[in-house]
């Protein structure tokens, strides 16, 4: 492992780190990195199969924790105060590692899996992080994003992701509701998650599929963002609109007629995988 101990936090060899918190985050940017923060985040990103650029640690953490870094890379190791006036936050952890950015695929890399997951306007970091956690524990390992939903690899997304954003495959979608008929096409079944009215239960999922397909064809689940759910046109272009029914109140009303989105696709994404 090569450690180097910096002296001063403006040593230009520590520019990936500089003022992070000032920085715009939460939209892809063209930065060819991004930064992840956090001992188990930074362990799991030296773990995977990105590249890393350098780490900072804060001095007197256990390096252990990083031993699998490539011995090439540099691990600089400055003192608390350092690391807060570099990246200008002290919710670092002591461990920030930068990342050499992966760029998305496109439809055309799309692969047939029993359940994919599609974000159109997700535009809350906490949210895609959750949703990418959910997707995760689930199986699901590819992602289809729109240009407006935030970055899954923001700081903020990665923290509460826990990092499973390492173990995905993300694909652009440049026309949602294009892209989605141009699965249908394909053959592949999408289900968008709506509070409309006409549209099936979840519980209706099964029986849905079955009528229409001797076999289960691949899915993909589509999520919008808290407020404003999933646009009308990407419903239209959805093969099954599905909502999950609010429990009745005495009054014959609901308390609440939705749910966070990321619990939302929680059930959505148990219900389809396992089912598939």
């Amino acid at each position: 492992m090569h450690t180097i101990r910096i002296d001063g936090q403006n040593d230009p060899r520590l520019s990936d780190f500089k003022d992070l918190r000032r920085r715009p985050s939460g939209r892809v940017l063209d930065h060819e990195f991004f930064v992840v923060e956090g001992q188990l985040i930074v362990s799991r990103a030296i773990s995977s199969d990105f590249h890393i650029r350098s780490v900072v640690v804060e001095e007197g953490r256990d390096l252990n924790v990083i031993r699998h870094v490539d011995p090439q890379t540099d691990v600089f190791v400055l003192t608390h105060d350092q690391i807060r006036g570099l990246a200008g936050y002290d919710f670092h952890r002591g461990f920030l590692a930068s990342v050499t950015r992966k760029p998305f695929g496109g439809l055309s890399d799309f692969q047939p899996d029993p359940v994919s997951l599609a974000l159109v306007q997700t535009t809350d970091m906490e949210n895609m992080g959750s949703m990418i956690r959910t997707a995760a524990a689930f199986g699901i390992r590819q992602i289809l994003l729109d240009s407006r939903s935030v970055d899954p690899y923001s700081r903020r997304a990665m923290r509460v992701s826990m990092g499973a954003a390492f173990g995905m495959r993300f694909l652009k979608l440049s026309v949602p509701s294009c892209d989605l008929r141009k699965l249908d096409n394909l053959g592949v079944v999408s289900f968008a998650a709506t509070l409309a009215e006409d549209s099936i239960t979840i519980d209706q999922l099964s029986t849905q599929l079955a009528a229409q397909h001797a076999s289960r064809p691949p899915c993909v689940l589509v999520m919008g963002n808290e407020a404003d759910g999933l646009p009308a046109e990407v419903q239209a272009s959805s093969t099954f609109r599905v909502n999950i029914p609010m429990d009745q109140t005495a009054m014959g009303g609901t308390l609440v007629d939705s749910l966070n989105v990321s619990v939302a696709a929680a059930i959505l994404m148990h219900e389809l995988t396992r089912r598939s």
